[in-house]
């Protein structure tokens, strides 16, 4: 699932993709692994490796396919 993440302070939106989501109880709602491509969502294959961040569901946006 393809997502942004608006949080950001510099340059606007992160873009990625959903590795994992699991129930965290302490929270009350769901964790997610995403790999973040950037500012700019990319089309087709990335031209770079991705990095990895642990988020809220709640702080992601869907984007729309």
């Amino acid at each position: 699932m393809a997502v942004s993440y608006d949080g950001q302070q510099d340059g606007g939106p992160e873009y990625g993709v959903v590795v994992h989501c699991w129930l965290e109880p302490e929270i009350g709602g769901y964790d997610c692994y995403v790999a973040f491509f950037g500012h700019e969502q990319p089309i087709g294959k990335p031209a770079g490796k991705p990095y990895l961040l642990r988020y809220a569901a709640t702080s992601l946006k869907v984007m729309p396919s």
